[in-house]
């Protein structure tokens, strides 16, 4: 049955850097509007957007109401992505800063909107873009995704403001979803649904990592705590990226084990033509490559990948996402290339064109790479992690995250063994695409649930 469903996403509905939230609700959407069913996307609009909005009138291309005006400075908006943000928040200094901007924030026209809408003394009227695409001209291959929406319903400072009112604990922000059949909230969020009855609210849960990750502030903590209390009480289902983390919510948040739920692994795609392995252009010509995708977390491991390519003189390692002060270590090998940002199509290539996708994470929720890497059959090398060998099973080569000599050990392993990994991949392809290909995610997070202590018990 087709069903009209509302996508509440902090990673596509606004200006974000893109990590496996982004990745995981990104092939949902795909999977969704594949099978028919009605999307619409909830944005956050701000003073820039507003500005976007103002520029693109002075141009007196379209009349002064289109609706084409607001559609480009939305598309524009949406393609401002930040990726160099601190995550951990530590320090005195990022602390009252981060405490000063908030304070700033919750006094902006946006936050005080959200407020009054949120203690009643405004109503909630949704206000709707139709998804007019043919008006644009070209839409960049990072913004594809948003052609599949058929609409987008604007909140002015939504997301900004979810995190004021957990810090100075307001009341949290409230949308207007009553004319929706599902309501998709893709990360735990701080908001209070308006649904009609017998509409349903399915919440994903990609990792609990905010509460136990010692490197994060009590600020970072505190937000999570307050958006997944939130969520949880409004949900009426929740969906999992894996079976450990399902496993750890279980052990960590036990009164919510009532709630329906189901493991929803994270896809890609599997129907790139299958390619051999060419020689990597992202390193130097005639060597073999590496690639390691981090973000600015001491979780990602990155540190000490890079200590180990000082003894892997005969290879290069390519390292993709904003690594922070990584970047700037002492005595950086020569053989580490700092690629920063890439947009998806180049990561796809640097992977597919390398020797294998290295995964050093300590901690993970499930770890998208690894599929990335296994649907361009390319070998894959991680942490002997639960979850990692819930995702790769017998086809990654495995090592201690915190032993040097282990990566450099695995490293020569698949350097020795290229073609067998990647015959074995490819022997396993289309059981691959059926796990973890995005044509079956649809059915999967949308079908029948599974009772909390089945899913306990497959495990």
């Amino acid at each position: 049955m087709k069903q009209n469903i509302l996508v509440v996403s902090e990673s596509l509905g606004q200006p974000n850097h893109k990590r496996g939230i982004f990745h995981f609700t990104r092939e949902l959407v795909r999977s969704l509007a594949s099978e028919g069913h009605e999307l619409t996307l909830l944005v956050e609009t701000s003073k820039r957007y507003r500005k976007l909005c103002r520029r693109e009138r002075r141009t007196k291309l379209f009349a002064a109401q289109s609706r084409n005006i607001e559609l480009l400075a939305l598309y524009r908006f949406l393609d401002e992505i930040n990726v160099s943000g601190p995550v951990t928040l530590s320090g005195t200094g990022r602390k009252f800063d981060w405490l000063r901007h908030r304070a700033g924030m919750l006094l902006s026209r946006d936050n005080v909107f959200c407020l009054l809408r949120a203690i009643g003394l405004r109503g909630l009227n949704a206000r709707l873009i139709e998804n007019r695409t043919a008006a644009l001209e070209y839409i960049p291959p990072d913004l594809g995704h948003l052609e599949l929406f058929g609409e987008f319903q604007l909140e002015p400072g939504f997301f900004n403001y979810q995190d004021s009112s957990a810090f100075f604990l307001l009341p949290p922000p409230r949308i207007d979803a009553r004319d929706y059949d599902v309501v998709v909230v893709d990360t735990p969020t701080r908001v209070a649904i308006t649904r009609r009855p017998g509409a349903k609210v399915i919440c994903v849960i990609h990792d609990l990592l905010p509460l136990t990750d010692l490197k994060l502030s009590d600020i970072a903590t505190r937000q999570f705590l307050a958006r997944i209390r939130t969520s949880l009480r409004q949900a009426d289902e929740l969906a999992f990226v894996s079976n450990y983390s399902m496993m750890r919510f279980s052990e960590l948040l036990p009164q919510f084990a009532h709630l329906p739920a189901r493991v929803v692994y994270p896809r890609t795609r599997f129907d790139a033509p299958d390619v051999l392995h060419l020689p990597a252009p992202s390193g130097r010509p005639g060597r073999p490559s590496f690639v390691v995708i981090v973000s600015n977390e001491p979780r990602k491991n990155v540190a000490t990948v890079i200590r180990a390519f000082r003894n892997v003189p005969q290879a290069d390692l390519v390292v993709i996402g904003y690594a922070g002060e990584i970047s700037r270590m002492r005595n950086l090998p020569p053989n580490i290339r700092f690629a920063g940002y890439v947009d998806e199509h180049e990561k796809a290539a640097l992977i597919a064109e390398s020797h294998g996708l290295i995964m050093p994470s300590l901690a993970e929720g499930f770890g998208v790479p690894i599929i990335e890497a296994l649907a361009a059959n390319t070998p894959v090398l991680c942490s002997d992690i639960t979850v990692f060998r819930e995702v790769a099973g017998d086809l990654a080569d495995y090592f201690d995250p915190f032993s040097t000599e282990a990566i450099v050990a695995s490293v020569t392993r698949v350097l020795a063994r290229q073609e067998e990994w990647r015959g074995k991949i490819r022997a396993r392809r289309h059981e691959l695409a059926e796990r973890f290909g995005y044509e079956t995610q649809a059915r999967d997070f949308l079908g029948h649930e599974m009772p909390r202590e089945r899913l306990v018990a497959a495990q």
